[in-house]
């Protein structure tokens, strides 16, 4: 389990021995769990942000396409 993102916004772990990444927005209280090449996929495209220099609105961007997948903390169950 590593910590690869925590801001006031966003926590997101990897689970590289599960090929899985967890997604938690501080903001809504709702999170997601991406595995297999949908993961690696998040996994680059977080990196490329982090290279480009964690901008706000680009986090916002990125962040927009997995929206879908998050659900309601209290929802998993």
């Amino acid at each position: 389990m590593n910590i690869v993102f925590n801001s006031p916004q966003m926590y997101i772990i990897d689970y590289p021995a599960n090929n899985a990444v967890e997604i938690f927005d501080k903001r809504s209280w709702r999170l997601g769990l991406i595995r297999g090449p949908l993961a690696e996929r998040f996994r680059r495209e977080l990196d490329i942000f982090i290279d480009d220099g964690a901008d706000e609105d680009k986090f916002d961007d990125l962040m927009e396409a997995y929206d879908v997948l998050l659900i309601p903390q209290g929802a998993m169950h």
